[in-house]
């Protein structure tokens, strides 16, 4: 029989690119959530293709245009460290390494296609993708902006499922009823029963999510906000910034205190200095924090003489004035905050990648502890809060409310900062947990423990976002067992893997790629 090469033509890879733009516009600026639950359509109803090659490069494809859209603000944010030109390769390389992930999982997908059982594919699909993006979020390069249920952000009966499973069975959710649209559309065997079931899945995870809803307890004991300073810190530190810094933030901590707000947020790197080491500085802020009987979470740096290194780090200013202690960041930007290999390959340094060289935290450090009424607190800085694995342990190990201080003016009027904030919500979601979110220029927010945004201000205005919070002590099943469910898609993609082929099967089930392509072109009428 004669092979047909239309899935390596034009039209093929242009139905991967769709499903990459669809996905691409689920994410801020457009926002347009929905699209996700069929996104992946177009590139699904291409398997099995013909080769290993030519489903990896489907797979990148779908990775280009899918994280590549959703992240052109690279470009933005890069232009400012080392120019247009290099930004443009910058951006084009992150693309390429995140769209090597989704090549993998075509390749898994393509080798799931092949098993004797239809439900290696169907089920071993979304498993797989739950895996890729728990696998693009490790090591030195690890990522996970962009994950699927950042979509969902809106959807709050939906996203409740994060407290079972995490984002991990978000994701698992939104591919699989892909897969089962995509099963329908090709007019596969018992596609209709599979649809059905994958319909009953996710109604059973929306019905948990309006109990889940209905059956939260706010109870909001004291006010908290947000300091908007709208202050670019890209800038020279010269006394009339530092000036400005102080009479701003001051203002606004006084404002703050005008509403009952027992504790703020300030943005990261805000404090202009080191505060540890600024005693006069750091004097008028106790004076203010004492006066104003306000606990203040202050954005700045600490050096440490015995790396001679700075780290971006979080200090705990109590409402007595007394700096009781600072938080860290562990997870730094690569070629922003550090050089990765720059020790195995020191002309990288010479490139000039970088503005700074940071000291990462520990991975343990003690919780933020603001005193009684308040309690301890968990916190991220920037970049981490794309990670659910840093507030989901200090929620561990006793954090009752939930900060996020970054500064997202790199990303000018981007759809960045947007998608910065989407991650936000579902982090307070998982958590179950109040989140005060202080960014530089916006957005800053005050999010419930459902996901719901409470208060917010938009972007490049200066702004106190203020709302009622609370210390909970709530355990949701995701912050006390973890990645659990990575665990469960791992075994789920080996089981079914392991699948026999169906009873009364027509006709003898393929076991390679060519020749369930074969079968595939014969059932379309091929020759």
């Amino acid at each position: 029989m004669q092979k047909d090469d239309t899935q390596g033509s034009w039209k093929s890879f242009s139905l991967a690119a769709l499903s990459g733009l669809l996905l691409a516009a689920a994410f801020p600026r457009l926002d347009c959530g929905w699209l996700t639950w069929g996104a992946l359509v177009p590139v699904l109803t291409l398997f099995p293709f013909q080769t290993k090659r030519t489903a990896f490069a489907h797979g990148m494809t779908l990775g280009v245009f899918y994280l590549g859209t959703m992240s052109y603000w690279i470009i933005v944010f890069a232009a400012h460290l080392i120019g247009p030109a290099l930004s443009a390769l910058g951006w084009a390389l992150v693309t390429a390494y995140q769209a090597f992930y989704l090549g993998v999982w075509a390749l898994g997908a393509q080798w799931l296609r092949t098993r004797p059982s239809p439900w290696a594919f169907r089920l071993g699909t979304p498993a797989l993708w739950a895996l890729i993006e728990w696998w693009r979020q490790s090591g030195t390069l690890a990522l996970g902006w962009g994950d699927l249920a950042y979509t969902q952000h809106f959807a709050l009966p939906i996203l409740q499922v994060t407290k079972l499973t995490g984002i991990w069975g978000l994701a698992f959710l939104l591919v699989l009823v892909n897969v089962a649209l995509a099963e329908t559309v090709r007019r596969r065997r018992r596609a209709g029963a599979f649809a059905g079931a994958a319909a009953g899945l996710v109604a059973l995870a929306a019905v948990y999510g309006v109990l889940a809803l209905r059956g939260e307890r706010l109870r909001p004991t004291f006010m908290a906000a947000a300091l908007q300073g709208d202050i670019i810190q890209n800038v020279q530190q010269d006394p009339a910034y530092v000036a400005r810094v102080l009479g701003t933030f001051g203002a606004q901590s006084r404002e703050a205190a005008a509403h009952g707000a027992r504790l703020t947020v300030w943005p990261e790197t805000a404090f202009p200095g080191y505060l540890l080491n600024d005693e006069e500085t750091r004097l008028r802020l106790q004076k203010q924090a004492y006066r104003e009987r306000q606990a203040m979470v202050i954005g700045g740096a600490e050096y440490d003489l015995s790396v001679h290194k700075s780290a971006n780090s979080l200090f705990l200013m109590d409402a007595r004035g007394n700096v009781t202690g600072s938080y860290q960041k562990r997870q730094l930007v690569p070629f922003g905050e550090f050089v990765p290999g720059v020790g195995q390959f020191p002309f990288l340094e010479a490139l000039h990648v970088t503005h700074s060289d940071m000291k990462p935290g520990e991975d343990t450090q003690p919780l933020l502890d603001a005193g009684p009424g308040i309690g301890k607190i968990g916190a991220a800085i920037c970049f981490e809060s794309s990670y659910p694995r840093f507030l989901r342990e200090q929620v561990q190990r006793g954090a009752g409310l939930l900060v996020v201080s970054t500064d997202d003016a790199w990303f000018g009027h981007t759809a960045a900062a947007r998608q910065h904030a989407a991650i936000a919500a579902v982090r307070a979601c998982e958590a179950d947990r109040y989140l005060v979110r202080s960014a530089a220029t916006g957005v800053s927010q005050v999010i419930e423990p459902t996901g719901r945004v409470a208060a917010e201000a938009g972007l490049f205005t200066p702004a106190v976002v203020w709302g009622r919070v609370e210390s909970r002590a709530t355990t949701t099943p995701y912050v006390r067992w973890g990645d659990w469910f990575v665990g469960f898609c791992a075994l789920l993609v080996v089981g079914v893997s392991l699948l026999p082929e169906p009873r009364g099967q027509e006709h003898k089930m393929a076991h390679t790629s060519e020749e369930v392509w074969a079968e595939v072109t014969a059932e379309a009428g091929g020759t």
